[in-house]
């Protein structure tokens, strides 16, 4: 013995909990610094709102009442798949202000902290689309089978989750072209609000973009919510939700495989504070 005290290091579950921790606490602050309740309510879901009833309505217009219902649901769903994907453009924001250095010397290493940026995005979409669940039918006069409502609700985190993750991956993109942060969030987001099923079945289209928009999130959490609505098997569900945390699971992988080689070439090169 060389009369040293044994240091002591904290567990990997430990170091995760902390994370965790963290996370959350700095997403609140990031959320403060945005906005007040009022105007996070009064003015950004507001907002949200009236471009789901504005969709609703011309659903309505064209066509007949159930094809407002049908387009009523897949609004509401995009819109926590809009928030979650907010995240483009928070990671891109950490290059541009020079801190993505300070994030990538983590203790619990880069990735996780990245996949943790948004997560007040992830949370503040998933209250507007059941903010918009429980108000929008009722406002619009659209009725919704009940309690079946109340459990096709209840899956909207699951979409929003596999959403966060597509994000993740488009995020690395915009770290890595900074300059094309907004260009990246768009070409994201508007195939998912075109193809997935949002405001036109999947069946409309051709195969072979039926076959590309599965590994697009919300396509089966989407179809799972609408076959819970029209009182569908219970296997069909479950499927179709399995298939929205496999394609939520692969978009996580991909995005982590990227934000680490971002950040691998940056500390090579030296590019990782103001690369474009």
């Amino acid at each position: 013995m060389n009369g040293s005290l044994p240091v002591r290091t904290a567990s990997p579950a430990v170091g995760w909990l902390r994370l965790g921790y963290q996370s959350v606490l700095f997403s609140v602050a990031e959320m403060r610094a945005v906005h007040t309740w009022r105007t996070w309510l009064f003015g950004w879901v507001a907002r949200l709102l009236t471009q789901v009833t504005f969709f609703a309505l011309v659903g309505r217009f064209v066509a007949d009442a159930d094809t407002m219902r049908f387009v009523l649901v897949g609004n509401i769903l995009a819109l926590c798949c809009l928030e979650s994907m907010i995240i483009v453009l928070t990671m891109a924001g950490e290059r541009r202000l020079g801190t993505l250095p300070l994030l990538a010397i983590a203790p619990t290493g880069h990735v996780p902290v990245y996949l943790g940026r948004g997560l007040h995005w992830l949370a503040s979409g998933i209250a507007s689309s059941v903010i918009g669940w429980l108000t929008l039918p009722p406002l619009l006069g659209v009725a919704l089978p009940w309690p079946e409502a109340l459990l096709a609700m209840a899956m909207i985190p699951v979409v929003a989750i596999a959403c966060y993750c597509y994000g993740c991956f488009l995020a690395g993109l915009a770290v890595r072209y900074r300059n094309l942060q907004v260009i990246v969030l768009n070409l994201g987001y508007l195939p998912i609000m075109a193809f997935c099923g949002v405001n036109v079945p999947l069946s409309f289209w051709p195969t072979w973009l039926q076959t590309i928009v599965n590994f697009l999130p919300l396509t089966h959490g989407l179809q799972a919510i609408r076959t819970v609505l029209a009182g569908g098997a219970g296997s069909e569900v479950l499927v179709q939700l399995a298939l929205e945390v496999l394609v939520g699971a692969g978009w996580l992988a991909v995005a982590a495989a990227s934000i680490n080689r971002v950040v691998t070439r940056g500390r090579a090169d030296g590019s990782l504070e103001f690369g474009s």
